[in-house]
């Protein structure tokens, strides 16, 4: 609970201080976000809110990685600090020029490299009596994996504070699952695991905390928004830390967990990808048929809408870990 707390009250004092900083770098640089028929925002607002979260993240992990006697700067860590900011990098990037779909993929697929060549992969899948090693396939089942979850959160981030919030949630949900350690009847025959779940605790709420302090300016009506930088990184890191953690325990339910706490942007992001192809239109082409659209579209608010997505999260949150503490 201590490093949690160290880790998080740092990552929403950072990402609360620095986003009013980039909000003025943003304007400073043009990098605005303006509305169009596709859009759901009526003015012109500022991007590279992400930028904050990302500095905030960084500034809580090293930190807190630098004091605590049990982490350090493994491979695990700086595989997922490293990777984060080559998609920081090239988010940053996008979020003023509108980079090509396919350079933000190859962008996602090098930062999947970066994880696995520091040992952050899913070496294993589970099953009743026993886990598979996959192998050779690890590589390409963990780049889907980065590239699935990286770009569902991406593609919520269509209205104020719904991906900062769904994140928050996400990162929670990882946080609490951590603290199975503390759980003696647990822990000492996975005592080669509690060292892994210390770092996604720190990874966890340092992700919690930026999503909070950058909440404050991005709750609708949003002062900034996240931008690409914002909702990949956030997206990487949960993906990443979903690897360390949960997916190294050999049990069906660990690997289950992620997927529930995502499972309401992972089932709207294949609706979406599904009624684009049967439309003859193409996957990465934006249109207002996501799930927080078609929620406006039945009368709801802005607040309304995202509050229901929250709602709907947190109660799939809630059962993944139900069924997480109940599995032996």
């Amino acid at each position: 609970m201590i490093t949690a707390l160290l880790t998080l009250i740092p990552a929403v004092v950072c990402s609360y201080l620095l986003t009013p900083l980039v909000l003025k770098l943003a304007r400073r640089f043009d990098v605005i976000d303006h509305p169009d028929e596709r859009r759901v925002h009526a003015r012109p607002t500022p991007r590279w809110g992400g930028l904050a979260i990302y500095l905030a993240f960084m500034a809580a992990v090293l930190v807190t990685v630098a004091i605590h006697p049990q982490v350090g700067f493994d491979a695990q860590v700086l595989g997922v600090l490293l990777g984060g900011t080559v998609i920081a990098a090239v988010g940053l990037i996008d979020d003023k020029y509108n980079l090509s779909p396919l350079v933000q993929i190859a962008a996602i697929f090098a930062a999947g490299f970066v994880l696995i060549a520091f040992g952050v992969k899913i070496a294993y899948i589970s099953k009743p009596f026993g886990a598979i090693n996959l192998h050779w396939l690890a590589i390409p089942v963990t780049l889907l994996w980065v590239l699935g979850v990286t770009k569902t959160v991406d593609l919520m981030d269509g209205l104020d504070g719904l991906a900062a919030g769904i994140c928050a949630i996400a990162s929670a949900t990882l946080l609490v699952m951590t603290f199975r350690e503390l759980d003696p009847a647990w822990s000492a025959p996975h005592k080669e695991l509690v060292r892994s779940f210390v770092t996604v605790r720190i990874f966890s709420s340092a992700l919690l905390g930026a999503s909070l302090g950058f909440l404050r300016f991005n709750y609708p009506p949003a002062r900034i928004f996240m931008g690409t930088i914002g909702a990949q990184f956030m997206g990487f890191v949960v993906a990443s830390a979903s690897m360390i953690g949960a997916f190294k325990v050999a049990a069906l339910v660990a690997m289950a967990v992620p997927l529930l706490v995502l499972a309401i942007p992972i089932l709207d992001t294949a609706f979406v990808v599904v009624r684009r192809i049967t439309g003859g239109r193409r996957v990465y082409e934006p249109d207002k048929s996501h799930v927080h659209h078609r929620l406006l579209e039945r009368g709801l608010s802005h607040g309304q809408a995202i509050w229901v997505i929250y709602a709907l999260t947190g109660a799939l949150s809630a059962v993944g870990l139900v069924i997480y503490w109940c599995s032996k």
